[in-house]
């Protein structure tokens, strides 16, 4: 087998390449391209789809070359994502966001949402309905955010999505319109959220950020639901009375 074959090889296994030869290399175009961006050690995504990187030695003739290759391993990441995620919503599990949460270091803005009066759903429908609900909102929430924003199931009907932004007016436009679609596709149960909203930007504590979305939120419970609200420090001090 020569080099040439060895290139065929790796090519017509989907696997972008370098090789290496007495410290000169001849590099695939699409291996640095996919080499970019990594997320983990050796792994790396570009686009929708996930590398390993692989290393190998060959000899052909007598002569050894290394040969370092990526592996689409897509499928199987998707597989352990999709274990990861809420059964039920299709979103990132509690202990997922948590993880998430504890390695955040950029402005972003918290948003937590509560159904409205979810337990009348569950009371008069039963829970398998209830559950759809949930399954609603997860699947409406997920095709209105980026890939680089984060949505999980806090508990219960409660869900906390965290936009990788620094805008907090374009947050609440969006929330606003998430409601509205889900308000729109829940036919005849009216369904509606309420949300609060806060900005982490480094000077507070995240625990704290999400206390100041959780007492926007109350604060909308206490006027009328169905609505979002951006946390302000009148309302914590109505929020203690």
């Amino acid at each position: 087998m020569s080099l040439e074959n060895v290139k065929e090889l790796l090519t017509k296994f989907g696997w972008e390449y370098k090789i290496s030869f007495d410290n000169e290399f001849v590099y695939s175009e699409e291996y640095k391209k996919l080499t970019v961006n990594k997320i983990y050690e050796d792994t790396f995504q570009f686009e929708n789809n996930y590398y390993k990187k692989k290393t190998k030695t060959i000899v052909i003739d007598g002569i050894e070359y290394k040969i370092e290759y990526l592996e689409d391993i897509t499928k199987y990441i998707e597989f352990v994502l999709a274990l990861k995620k809420d059964k039920i919503t299709g979103l990132a599990t509690r202990e997922d966001l948590e993880d998430y949460i504890s390695k955040l270091r950029k402005t972003s803005i918290f948003v937590l949402c509560d159904i409205d009066d979810f337990k009348k759903v569950n009371d008069n429908y039963g829970h398998p309905v209830g559950d759809q609900v949930l399954n609603l909102l997860g699947s409406i929430v997920r095709s209105n955010i980026r890939d680089k924003d984060f949505a999980g199931r806090y508990g219960g009907e409660e869900f906390l999505i965290i936009f990788d932004t620094d805008n907090i007016e374009s947050v609440k436009k969006r929330i606003d319109k998430i409601n509205q679609e889900f308000n729109s596709k829940s036919k005849n149960l009216n369904l509606s959220f309420s949300a609060g909203i806060s900005i982490y930007d480094g000077s507070k504590r995240i625990t704290e950020t999400i206390k100041d979305a959780d007492v926007a939120l109350y604060y909308v419970k206490r006027n009328g639901k169905n609505n979002s609200a951006i946390y302000s420090k009148e309302m914590e001090e109505n929020f203690t009375k």
